[in-house]
C-alpha cells in the first residue's frame, strides 16, 4: 500500500492537474495545441498538403479539446475540490482518455484505421501529459516563491506595537470602561485566531470584511472614534473567493502610515464590487510624505505588505489577479482585482483524498 501511495506521490509531483479556471491556464493550452498542429505536417511524412494535413488533425483535436474543456469547466462548478485530490491526475487523465476514444470511435469511426487511431492516441498523450508536465514544472518552479511568500506573511503579521498597544489600552480600560476593554480584547483574540490558521487556505470576501472591522474597531477603542474613520461601501459578494487575511494588513497599514503619522482624523475608505466577472477593491487612507515635515512619525514605507500579497495573488489567481498603488494629492490608493470565484462548500469534499 505505501508503494502505492509513494507512486501516486511521485506522479502528483511530476503531473499537475491544470486549475482550468484561470484563464491563463486556458490560453497557454490553445498556444501549445495550436504550435503543435502548426508544427506536426513539417516532421510528417504524410502525402497531404501542409493546409491539408492540419485540417485533418483539426477534426479529432477540436472536439476532443471541446468536450475536456467543457468537462473542466463542470468540474470547477460542480466538484472544485478534485483538483486537489490524491488521485486527481488518474481521474482527470482517464476521463480524457474516455473523452478521446468516445470521438475517435464514436464521432470519426476510425476503428478500421489502427494506423491513424495510434497516430491520433500518441498525440493525445503529448498534448495532456505535455501540458500535465509543464504546469507541474510551473508549480514546482514557484515552490521557492511560496515558502518564501509564507516566511514574508509571518513576518508581515499583526506588528508588535499594536499588540503592545492594544494590551496597554485594554489594561487601562479595565475600570473606567470594562465593556469596551472586552470588545477590544474579544476582537484581538478573533484576529490573533484568523492569524493561526493555515495561510494557504482561501477566505471569503465576507470574513475578510468582518475581520477588517474587527481590527477596525480595536484602533478605534485604542485611538478614538473621531480621529480613525472608516467608510465601508461594501457592495461585492460575500461567498466570493479571496487569499486568506486580504484586507486586515492592508488596513493595518492604512492606519499606521496615514493617521498615526498625523493628530488629525483620518477617513479610511474601504470600497468593493462586483463588475461583470471580477471583485474590484479599493483602499484609499489620507498620506503624509515622510519627508515633507508634516509626517510626525515618518516610517519607511508600506511596500512589504504590499509585495508580499502581489505574490500571494500570482501564486493563487496567475495573471487573472492585480493590484495596484499609488499617491495622489495627499492620498493613497490600493486596488485590486480579483476572477470572482464562489468559495468551495465542504459538502465538495468527497473527493478531497
Amino acid at each position: 500500500m505505501s508503494i502505492i501511495r509513494q507512486l501516486s506521490l511521485k506522479i502528483s509531483q511530476t503531473f499537475a492537474v491544470p486549475d482550468w479556471r484561470n484563464l491563463t491556464t486556458v490560453i497557454r493550452l490553445l498556444i501549445i495545441v495550436i504550435s503543435s498542429l502548426l508544427l506536426f505536417p513539417l516532421i510528417s511524412e504524410s502525402t497531404l498538403g501542409y493546409t491539408e494535413e492540419i485540417y485533418r488533425h483539426l477534426l479529432w483535436v477540436a472536439p476532443v479539446l471541446f468536450l475536456i474543456l467543457l468537462k473542466a469547466f463542470f468540474i470547477n462548478s460542480f466538484l472544485p475540490s478534485l483538483q486537489h485530490s490524491k488521485y486527481a491526475f488518474f481521474i482527470s487523465y482517464f476521463i480524457n482518455l474516455a473523452i478521446f476514444l468516445f470521438v475517435e470511435w464514436v464521432i470519426l469511426n476510425n476503428l478500421n484505421d489502427p494506423d491513424r487511431f495510434i497516430q491520433h492516441f500518441c498525440l493525445f498523450n503529448i498534448f495532456v501529459l505535455g501540458f500535465m508536465f509543464t504546469e507541474a514544472s510551473r508549480i514546482n518552479s514557484l515552490a521557492p516563491s511560496i515558502s518564501e511568500a509564507r516566511l514574508s506573511a509571518l513576518t508581515a503579521r499583526i506588528r508588535p506595537h499594536f499588540l503592545f498597544n492594544s494590551l496597554n489600552a485594554a489594561i487601562s480600560l479595565i475600570r473606567l470602561r470594562p465593556y469596551d476593554a472586552e470588545v477590544l480584547l474579544e476582537n484581538l483574540a478573533n484576529l490573533f485566531r484568523a492569524q493561526l490558521r493555515d495561510g494557504s487556505q482561501s477566505s471569503t470576501l465576507g470574513q475578510e470584511i468582518e475581520w477588517a472591522q474587527e481590527y477596525i474597531a480595536i484602533e478605534q477603542i485604542r485611538m478614538g472614534h473621531l480621529r480613525v474613520q472608516v467608510m465601508w461601501q461594501h457592495q461585492a459578494p460575500d461567498d466570493a473567493e479571496t487569499p486568506h487575511l486580504l484586507l486586515q494588513p492592508l488596513l493595518e497599514n492604512a492606519v499606521f502610515h496615514g493617521v498615526e503619522s498625523t493628530h488629525r482624523p483620518g477617513i479610511i475608505t474601504v470600497l468593493t464590487k462586483l463588475n461583470k466577472s471580477s471583485i474590484y477593491i479599493r483602499i484609499e487612507n489620507p498620506y503624509t510624505p515622510p519627508d515633507s515635515g508634516k509626517n510626525l512619525k515618518p516610517h519607511k514605507g508600506n511596500s512589504m505588505a504590499l509585495h508580499n500579497l502581489k505574490e500571494r495573488l500570482t501564486l493563487m489567481y496567475d495573471n487573472d489577479a492585480k493590484i495596484q498603488s499609488r499617491e495622489l494629492d495627499g492620498v493613497f490608493r490600493v486596488d485590486i482585482r480579483l476572477p470572482y470565484r464562489k468559495k468551495n462548500s465542504d459538502v465538495n469534499r468527497l473527493f478531497g483524498g
